[in-house]
């Protein structure tokens, strides 16, 4: 961590945080002695280390609660310190590396999969819709607004988590969100009408998501540093991993046990592994509980808003928020359509959201090694070209399909790696700033989720012809994709012309 990153973070922990709770490390040391003497702390910060995002003396440096800095263990016989009466030190958890930094990467993996795995099913829930009693006349884009009202919500409700965490605990919000989960999918298993399910496995189940994935994911940019991207890139292959089963699975227990059961069961596993992962991870910058927390936002709060740097980013993340859900939601349709069997359809899906794991940890070390920006412009342009010159003339090619989804799912996935680099960006490497910056990141991408999909479904049956309504999709999703690209070649420029 360097110099900067300190003075920012000890400021937080002051302003903001004004009474801490001590981690009881190896490192910490308790002030016991009664004098009246100034406690005279020093630090040796070595030349190399101050310039990278992770130093190594940082993670097992010692600081008390007025933001002063203290030597390293190993140095501490060597300084000429006095501690002051009642003068208590602490010393922060480690980053990118050690238990807790661990805990948020296995935490993260269950929660990106269970947040982001079933809505990618949702596909093969909405073919077994289709043919119930229940829901025979519903048609596809009213089916179609129960997947995207859960993914959509899931982004937009971090607009609302980054306002509530100024009062309440992330954790707190994360074990909210997951009972909300659990909830929208019993609730579900007893829908009777569309808008029932658009209520509960729609509005609740992405509600819920929102309060737990946005909580989260404000520990990822705490914990890691230098490895961020890579880091980001294992948390969201769950999705992958879980997008690649879940498919799977649900249609075997559609078939085996009808959607009733097949939800409840979804609900018992969202409530083991949310919950776990909740109570496993902590902040790292942890705030007394007996403290009260308020919520003092300020105008200066969102000044970020006004900065060049989120204006391109924001269009950005926008642009490719209404493209990258389409293609997840209407292959197996397509696959369907030009004569691809149900069981090889849902494969498909599989294949699509396994490709993703690639795609992550891929473009996560492109985000760290090269820049997040370079990482955005790889992913939307490959993306849109793949859409247009394989999506886009795949016809009635099984061949030609399957190659659009693994180029598709590697590169179109991986932007999501570059979002705590563009927070961290942003903020400045301000930690006060993480959670409003994710939120509104979040909204953008789930606006464009709600703009993007439902233009999809009306492309599709507003055609005259079946086959011009899929070339128009082709069409739009290529576009958005290749203006996402043109917005993050647009930051790069801006990065390069300020150095």
């Amino acid at each position: 961590m360097s110099p900067k990153e300190e003075d920012i973070t000890l400021s937080y922990l002051k302003e903001r945080r004004p009474s801490i709770r001590p981690h009881l490390t190896s490192d910490t040391m308790v002030g016991t002695s009664q004098t009246t003497n100034h406690t005279h702390l020093t630090k040796n910060i070595d030349s190399k280390d101050t310039n990278s995002d992770s130093d190594s003396d940082s993670d097992h440096s010692t600081y008390d609660v007025s933001g002063a800095t203290t030597t390293a263990p190993s140095e501490v016989d060597s300084a000429t310190h006095v501690q002051a009466s009642g003068t208590q030190e602490f010393s922060l958890p480690r980053v990118d590396g050690g238990l807790n930094a661990y805990l948020v990467l296995i935490s993260g993996f269950c929660i990106e999969g269970v947040v982001w795995g079933i809505p990618f099913s949702y596909s093969v829930m909405q073919q077994h819709y289709q043919q119930l009693p229940e829901f025979k006349n519903a048609s596809i884009t009213e089916l179609a607004i129960v997947g995207t009202l859960t993914t959509s919500l899931a982004y937009i409700g971090g607009a609302l988590v980054g306002v509530l965490g100024g009062r309440f605990a992330l954790k707190t919000m994360m074990y909210a969100g997951s009972l909300i989960m659990v909830a929208g999918l019993v609730a579900a298993s007893f829908a009777t009408q569309v808008w029932h399910l658009a209520l509960t496995q729609g509005f609740v189940l992405g509600l819920g998501g929102s309060f737990v994935y946005n909580s989260f994911m404000t520990f990822v940019p705490m914990y890691w540093f230098k490895y961020r991207g890579v880091a980001t890139g294992v948390i969201f292959a769950g999705a992958g991993i879980f997008g690649l089963i879940c498919p799977i699975v649900v249609e075997k227990g559609l078939n085996a046990i009808g959607f009733r059961w097949t939800l409840r069961i979804m609900a018992l596993f969202v409530l083991v592994l949310c919950l776990g992962s909740c109570i496993v991870i902590r902040p790292r910058y942890a705030p007394d509980a007996t403290t009260p927390k308020k919520l003092n936002l300020s105008r200066k709060d969102f000044k970020f808003v006004a900065t060049k740097k989120f204006m391109v980013l924001a269009s950005c993340v926008l642009f490719q928020g209404c493209a990258y859900f389409i293609p997840n939601l209407f292959i197996q349709p397509y696959a369907l359509y030009i004569g691809v069997s149900d069981q090889t359809s849902t494969t498909l899906v599989s294949i699509l959201n396994a490709m993703t794991i690639i795609g992550q940890l891929s473009l996560g070390y492109i985000c760290d090694r090269y820049g997040y920006w370079t990482a955005i412009v790889v992913s939307s342009a490959v993306a849109s070209i793949s859409t247009f010159f394989l999506w886009g003339f795949a016809g009635n090619s099984l061949g030609i399909l399957i190659a659009y989804i693994v180029v598709f799912g590697i590169f179109g996935a991986g932007f999501t790696t570059c979002f705590p680099s563009m927070i961290y960006d942003v903020a400045e490497a301000d930690p006060r700033q993480f959670i409003l910056i994710n939120g509104a990141f979040m909204l953008l991408r789930g606006i464009g989720n709600v703009v993007g999909t439902p233009l999809g479904s009306m492309f599709l049956t507003s055609a005259s012809a079946i086959s011009s309504g899929w070339h128009d999709i082709t069409y739009f999703v290529g576009s958005t994709l290749l203006a996402s690209a043109i917005c993050g070649a647009v930051r790069g420029v801006m990065i390069m012309r300020s150095r």
